[in-house]
């Protein structure tokens, strides 16, 4: 029910057939207005609410209301209704997409949803941080401890970056040994220093003990030929909007492919923000 935009309440059909209903609910109820007969204690969400946020609100309301509608306004006034069938609906479809682009192995979002983090931030004049993570020496360990402890070094790294996170940081798996974090905030030199501390401390875990002492394995490089591998470490290379503000996402991408392979051949971990 709705008077001058405002929402004043509502009534589903089951509540009228509750009223109506019965003995004598027709005779008690029927001369009622609507305004007499509505419920006005609802929950009312704003328009730009999440999916994930509104069922979250809508699973916490009492029994007896837990499958009401929900009234969705702006501005404080009313929109529309969302029924629980829709809103179900709405979350098994982000949860799909979700799923269908998403790394599946790490489970963080994958490449398109990586494409469309950096385009919504680069062209703003909020604050932003982007960070690119790569392993160092990840494909002598894979070569030399196989596939299965080569996932594990890539799962401790996704965990730590998700870990060390403090202000609802994007993380994206890019592919391989290849991570990106993105930060509404231009001061991403302390999320990263954590993030390198923690993996160095981490990473030996995944080593024998022998390899550990040495400071080093043997493996093969990419050419086939035998030789020693540090532990493996971080390389990151990351661009903000402090000092430049890109117009397009070709220099965008020009600045970073630069910076991480100057980043790259750096020995041991390295970060470096532009």
């Amino acid at each position: 029910m709705v008077r001058d935009d405002l929402t004043m309440g509502f009534m589903t059909r089951t509540d009228l057939n509750e009223l109506l209903g019965g003995r004598y609910g027709y005779g008690l109820h029927s001369k009622k207005t609507v305004q007499q007969a509505m419920k006005p204690d609802f929950s009312r969400v704003n328009y730009g609410m999440t999916v994930d946020a509104v069922s979250r609100l809508a699973m916490q309301r009492p029994l007896e209301q837990l499958y009401n509608p929900i009234v969705v306004e702006k501005d404080g006034k009313y929109l529309g209704i969302v029924t629980i069938k829709n809103l179900l609906d709405a979350c098994t479809k982000v949860e799909v997409d979700i799923a269908r682009h998403s790394n599946p192995l790490t489970g963080l979002p994958g490449n398109l949803a990586i494409e469309k983090e950096i385009l919504s931030r680069i062209f703003t004049d909020a604050p932003y941080c982007v960070t690119y993570y790569d392993i160092d020496n990840f494909k002598a360990y894979n070569d030399a401890y196989g596939f299965e402890n080569g996932d594990k070094m890539l799962t401790l790294l996704a965990e730590i970056l998700k870990t060390c996170a403090v202000r609802k940081e994007f993380i994206g798996h890019i592919g391989g040994d290849d991570f990106i974090v993105i930060c509404d905030y231009h001061e991403g030199e302390r999320y990263c220093g954590a993030v390198v501390e923690r993996f160095s401390r981490e990473v030996k875990s995944l080593y024998r003990e022998q390899d550990i002492r040495n400071g080093y394995i043997i493996s093969k490089n990419r050419n086939g030929v035998t030789e020693s591998f540090p532990i493996a470490g971080l390389s990151v290379a990351g661009i903000s909007n402090r000092v430049r503000k890109y117009e397009n996402i070709g220099d965008f991408s020009q600045d970073i492919a630069q910076l991480k392979k100057k980043c790259k051949k750096q020995p041991g971990n390295y970060i470096e923000i532009l």
